[in-house]
């Protein structure tokens, strides 16, 4: 997944992380249809993170619903205990991606 975009920094244009993804950390899944996105694992927090294709700090309803479709499927797997949606991009907040992350252990169980 790539794309022509960055981030101004001192008058030169810094790429944008999300839209290089180098294959640090593993992989899931990778989308074309019925959109470009990728699930991988963070390389900053290691756990589950599904990331937009395109370069822009919002998706659609629907975009946003597919992705978490996707990425509840390898959670639901790699966290029996529990898991929740973050998408609060705090270090990458102009490119669309959000983490699911683990309930803590001292977080009280849910039925189900």
């Amino acid at each position: 997944m790539r794309a022509a975009s960055g981030v101004l920094t001192a008058g030169f244009v810094k790429p944008c992380e999300l839209c290089e993804l180098a294959r640090t950390t593993p992989w899931y899944a990778e989308y074309e249809e019925p959109f470009r996105f990728a699930i991988l694992d963070c390389d900053s927090c290691d756990v589950p993170m599904a990331v937009l294709g395109a370069h822009r700090a919002a998706p659609n309803d629907v975009e946003r619903a597919v992705m978490q479709g996707a990425l509840a499927r390898i959670a639901d797997a790699k966290y029996p205990r529990g898991w929740y949606f973050d998408d609060h991009m705090r270090q990458i907040p102009d490119h669309y991606h959000l983490h699911a992350r683990p309930y803590p252990a001292w977080w009280p169980r849910r039925p189900g």
